[in-house]
């Protein structure tokens, strides 16, 4: 029964990944720019209202935290220009189940938490790099 919920929140959160990828790729692409940082997690970026009004953006993630938007950020001493962030905010906690990063890694990505987009970073919190 472990395995089927792990199976299920993994395939929610990438389901998410790409629909909100998709959503910035799209903006990206009408303002010729990436929208700025957001100061909070679930905190929907200036301009993207309408890009993300239905997504569930504000909504806790599969693996606990908030989704966050970060541009120009810095993980783990690399920067990326854009980049989907998962982060522990308040009492509501991400995962620190490995075995369900990499489930998640393994089906958006190359299985491997320290390479490729889907990473961990600060403080070992989930980062989905969009554009390094």
């Amino acid at each position: 029964m472990k395995k089927v919920q792990r199976n299920a929140r993994s395939t929610a959160v990438v389901n998410d990944l790409r629909v909100f990828a998709a959503a910035f790729q799209t903006y990206a692409q009408e303002k010729s720019d990436w929208p700025a940082a957001t100061s909070a997690p679930a905190e929907i970026p200036a301009g993207m209202q309408s890009y993300l009004s239905a997504t569930g953006w504000e909504r806790v993630s599969p693996i606990g935290g908030s989704y966050t938007w970060g541009r120009d950020t810095l993980q783990q001493g690399e920067r990326y220009r854009a980049a989907l962030l998962i982060l522990s905010a308040g009492g509501n906690r991400v995962t620190d189940d490995r075995q369900q990063l990499l489930d998640i890694d393994q089906k958006i990505d190359d299985g491997n938490l320290d390479t490729g987009a889907f990473r961990l970073g600060f403080r070992n919190q989930p980062v989905f790099v969009i554009e390094h």
